[in-house]
């Protein structure tokens, strides 16, 4: 299956014997992808639902309509010629609706890493905070990066540095003990020159005061083995 994230409608017409549809659809008889869809439907719907009730507690009807969206998401189906057509939400919490974005992304992507001759998976972090502080420690690291770009992209115009080339994606894990969050890059650069480069900025932009925001340790660099799979864990968000 390749839709990469075209809307398939469905518009009834006057007589409702006719349906309009778009889109390039979904083998029918292809059971791996139906049954693949079946089953992040199912996770879908479970996780929507528990994330309605939250909306409803805090009071975000627009963002408890977005749910809904990706509540219904693929919910109608069309069969045309063996071949099956639905609406998608587009959402990024739809678990069907970000594997075609995934597969989207993996095939602009791939055909440019796969030329890398050395490329290196990279990781970076802060420390653990409460939720209170996500949205300030996302912005703020955010912003690190932005800084950390541009002094690289002075130093390689004024030829004193090499130039920074790689793709990034933020993720951020939850501790359900410790009810803290960690927010962290993933990086995929050509070699390692830039992975220890970037560590080594990363290091200095959040260390220049006194306060210990975050850890040599806690940075990781390593060679990539597996091209698709280091893509694939860099985008899946």
């Amino acid at each position: 299956m390749y839709t990469l994230a075209e809307r398939g409608t469905q518009n009834k017409l006057k007589n409702n014997n006719f349906v309009v549809v778009s889109g390039r659809g979904t083998d029918q008889l292809d059971n791996t992808s139906l049954l693949n869809r079946a089953k992040r439907k199912t996770i879908t719907r479970k996780m929507i639902l528990s994330l309605i009730d939250v909306t409803k507690e805090k009071g975000e009807p627009e963002r408890q309509q977005m749910y809904w969206n990706a509540y219904h998401c693929q919910t109608k189906i069309v069969s045309s010629n063996n071949k099956l057509y639905g609406n998608y939400c587009k959402n990024r919490f739809c678990t069907i609706c970000c594997a075609i974005r995934k597969a989207d992304i993996i095939n602009r992507y791939y055909p440019t890493l796969k030329n890398w001759k050395e490329p290196h998976f990279v990781t970076l972090t802060v420390k653990s905070i409460k939720a209170k502080n996500l949205n300030r420690w996302v912005y703020g690291m955010n912003k690190a990066f932005q800084l950390i770009k541009d002094r690289c992209k002075k130093r390689h115009q004024r030829k004193k540095g090499i130039k920074l080339i790689g793709i990034k994606s933020l993720e951020c894990n939850f501790n359900p003990i410790r009810k803290t969050y960690n927010p962290h890059f993933h990086i995929i650069v050509p070699n390692k020159e830039i992975a220890l480069l970037l560590k080594k900025e990363w290091m200095l932009q959040w260390n220049k005061t006194s306060v210990i925001h975050t850890s040599p340790l806690a940075q990781h660099i390593r060679k990539v083995k597996n091209l698709e799979r280091d893509l694939i864990e860099t985008i899946k968000y």
